[in-house]
């Protein structure tokens, strides 16, 4: 009898099974698969929430686990069959493999361990989030589109914006944004509550630039209910801002918009109060940042999508720091251990939806919007790197000392390449010399914090060059105080001297102080106390224009006191002024004058000097 192989004798029976006719799938593949909810939608909420949005479909030849399970199988099967020649390319290639593509399994399973984003609209057959966190009072888009200026002074003011102040933080996309404000204009009401917090914060912060006998304003100041004091005027918008964000739900819904807007702020807050002001806040934007995956290299719907994320990270890194330099109480090396893909350096209209148009040739001397931006975090990844070591027990090893004097200097070289004309200022450029004077404060800095252990006589460790190089550094940050105060070119940023900038002249005051009363009795110090008295001038003026000028000024004439009782009788001096000087220099929290007992400091740490 002829025996029929399994195959055989089972034909017949198969032949015989009627065909069913295929039932069209009512869920998409991905919610089948999975036995999850589905809204039907293409892309469904479930593939958005979970970010399958790929592989979302309605009856494909979608890959589930038994498919591909089979399909190992028959590529194990077929191995016997084949000749294989290995070489050491083809193992590298295969090694390399899963770690360059992963698996579908392993993708699947890093999307469900991804925080899920929170949905801005309810999805439905689902209970409405019982975690809400605004402030204040519900208030209608209509009421918050009221605050806003006339459309010709918003207009002007928005303008203005991207024509001189987004270049110093340029995380905002300019075709993007027009884009946006278009079609605001088109439909007020549809726009989010998100973007119009970006755009109250534009208006806020132009208006801290600009006089109020500008032009632009005409217009506005035909309302007479509206106060002409544009330091009210801005605080209004900044308000607004924040309600807008408020009434967004920022806390607990949040888009780039929500991200653009909080680093608007915070970076404004920055330079107008203080770093310390804006701290808070920008620990809500970097775990939004965060929480919008911007510190990851995810796939972007787009490119401009992708590029705004990366600014945003860009722009987290830059604001912190501000914070590293002005206070010792942080370590930034976790964000420094993110190693996020940082935006591409290109113009604005170079980044198309689909494509970026890269420089021939990555030069330091090409100029483009986003300039300031790639040497700033590339100051943050010095910076970072400089905290850390000088609160180390390393801080005084003078071979680190050399190897990041020679990076900060080596920056510099960069920037004077990139801003500067044969070394010396570009009357062409405004904003690049703007620039330039920034970066030149990040410089400084960073010198003080590295040669700072090295600079007095009475340290076992002192260096006269460090002492030579805090002299530098301390004049060079109240000069930069002065032309931002004082140079008709740079009228349009004189708001920074309110914030960041006067701290960082305090720093250099500081520096300046301990080291003329390290100096030998003979030395002549007049251009040196000529340019602290100078900037207690400045700080004069300023100190009713924020709380961190009437800080530094109460604080900067602390320091001249100790400086004029060296004049008159050096013999009157007690030996150990210089060591008193600095031990106060290190305990006192300078940034907050008002819990300092003045008078008891004057008698604890001068007395005897009189």
């Amino acid at each position: 009898m002829e025996q029929l192989s399994p195959s055989s004798s089972s034909s017949p029976n198969r032949s015989q099974v009627q065909k069913r006719r295929p039932r069209k799938p009512l869920n998409c593949d991905p919610c089948r698969h999975s036995k999850l909810k589905c809204d039907r939608g293409l892309p469904c909420a479930t593939c958005l929430k979970r970010g399958w949005q790929d592989s979302c479909a309605y009856g494909s030849n979608f890959t589930g686990p038994q498919k591909r399970r089979r399909t190992r199988l028959e590529v194990v099967d077929s191995v016997p069959q084949q000749q294989v020649q290995v070489q050491s390319v083809e193992v590298t290639e295969i090694v390399s493999s899963p770690s360059s593509t992963p698996e579908p399994i392993q993708q699947r399973w890093d999307h469900i361990l991804r925080r899920p984003s929170v949905e801005r609209s309810v999805i439905p057959d689902s209970p409405n989030p019982t975690v809400t966190l605004s402030f204040g009072p519900c208030v209608p888009i209509t009421e918050l589109l009221a605050l806003l200026p006339p459309t010709s002074v918003t207009e002007y003011l928005v303008c203005r914006y991207f024509g001189t102040l987004s270049s110093l933080f340029h995380i905002l996309h300019g075709p993007t944004f027009q884009t946006q404000y278009l079609d605001f204009l088109e439909a007020p009401e549809k726009t989010s509550l998100s973007w119009l917090a970006v755009l109250f914060a534009i208006i806020s912060l132009t208006l801290k630039t600009i006089e109020p006998t500008d032009a632009g304003l005409v217009v506005l100041w035909q309302d007479t209910t509206i106060p002409r004091d544009l330091s009210v005027l801005s605080q209004k918008y900044r308000n607004a801002a924040m309600t807008a964000l408020s009434q967004d739900q920022f806390l607990v819904r949040h888009d780039l918009s929500t991200l653009e807007a909080l680093l608007i702020l915070v970076h404004m807050i920055s330079h107008n109060e203080g770093p310390e002001y804006g701290w808070a806040l920008l620990g809500s934007a970097l775990n939004i940042a965060i929480a919008l995956r911007c510190h990851t290299d995810i796939e972007g719907p787009n490119c401009i999508e992708q590029e705004r994320r990366r600014r945003c990270w860009a722009g987290i890194l830059i604001i912190h720091t501000y914070q590293a330099l002005c206070f010792r109480d942080i370590d930034l090396t976790f964000l420094l251990n993110m190693k996020a893909t940082m935006p591409a350096w290109v113009n604005d209209k170079d980044i198309q939806e689909h494509s970026i148009k890269q420089s021939p040739k990555d030069s330091p001397c090409e100029f483009t919007d986003t300039s300031l931006l790639k040497f700033q975090v590339r100051l943050f990844q010095l910076s970072t790197q400089i905290c850390s070591h000088i609160s180390g027990d390393d801080k005084l090893n003078t071979t680190i000392l050399h190897q990041y004097d020679t990076a900060v200097a080596k920056e510099q070289l960069q920037w004077d390449a990139a801003y500067l004309v044969n070394g010396r200022r570009s009357i062409l450029n405004t904003a690049g010399y703007a620039h330039w004077c920034m970066l030149q404060t990040y410089a400084h800095q960073l010198y003080l914090l590295l040669h700072r252990p090295f600079h007095s006589s009475k340290a076992s460790h002192f260096r006269a060059e460090s002492r030579d190089k805090c002299i530098k550094s301390g004049l060079a940050l109240l000069d930069v105080h002065h032309q931002f105060y004082e140079l008709p070119r740079l009228k349009c940023y004189r708001w920074l001297v309110k914030g960041a900038i006067s701290c960082n002249a305090l720093h250099g005051a500081v520096a300046l102080t301990s080291c003329m009363l390290d100096m030998p009795d003979d030395s002549d110090l007049t251009e040196h106390i000529f340019a602290i008295d100078a900037a207690i001038t400045r700080m004069e003026a300023l100190k009713m224009k924020s709380p961190a000028c009437s800080s530094v000024y109460r604080v900067i004439r602390c320091l001249r006191s100790y400086l004029s009782k060296r004049d008159p009788a050096p013999t009157f001096l007690p030996e150990d002024v210089e060591l008193r000087f600095e031990d106060w220099a290190t305990n006192v929290d300078w940034f907050r004058p008002d819990g300092i007992d003045w008078v008891k400091q004057a008698l604890t740490h001068i007395r005897g000097i009189i």
